[in-house]
């Protein structure tokens, strides 16, 4: 897969995208401490991390910037009828400037031109407010509350989804 819009390009990680797609992760404190317990990941984290969600049938992506060739961001999904978007996430340095409502919208577009019926999400709840809000703004309802596991940390979210 790859998406391209007049700003971002949206395309599947290498290998040597492994330490910019960890600054990103790191540069998300407040994300590492309510759904990791950490405050800082390593590139053992991230390898494991990665080889999990491969197993699992997941694919990463990166989002690069295209005006400064930047890996802004990355996407974990698992593309199905009713696809599983488990990870949006933006570099601390580039949030509130449109990326992640742009990166989405390309998503969504790949989406629906994929015959994907539905789109599920999990929102952590007790983490931030806007992230819920991103998700009623993109069209996503409540389903019902789950527990999410992430590593040994279990928290409480809402399923959300969106029929495409």
């Amino acid at each position: 897969m790859m998406l391209k819009s007049d700003n971002l390009l949206i395309t599947e990680i290498s290998e040597e995208d492994s330490s910019e797609i960890l600054e990103i992760y790191n540069s998300n404190k407040r994300f590492l401490v309510t759904h990791l317990d950490k405050s800082k990941l390593d590139q053992d984290w991230l390898i494991e991390e990665l080889e999990k969600m491969r197993k699992m049938n997941y694919k990463t992506f990166k989002i690069i910037e295209l005006s400064s060739n930047r890996v802004i961001g990355f996407i974990d999904l698992k593309l199905h009828e009713e696809s599983y978007l488990s990870l949006l996430m933006i570099h601390n340095s580039y949030k509130s400037k449109g990326y992640g409502k742009e990166a989405y919208a390309l998503l969504e577009e790949h989406f629906r031109n994929e015959k994907v019926r539905n789109v599920r999400i999990d929102v952590v709840y007790d983490y931030d407010n806007s992230v819920m809000q991103f998700w009623v703004d993109r069209g996503f309802n409540k389903v019902k509350n789950i527990q999410l596991q992430w590593d040994d940390q279990y928290l409480g979210a809402a399923m959300m989804k969106k029929a495409l």
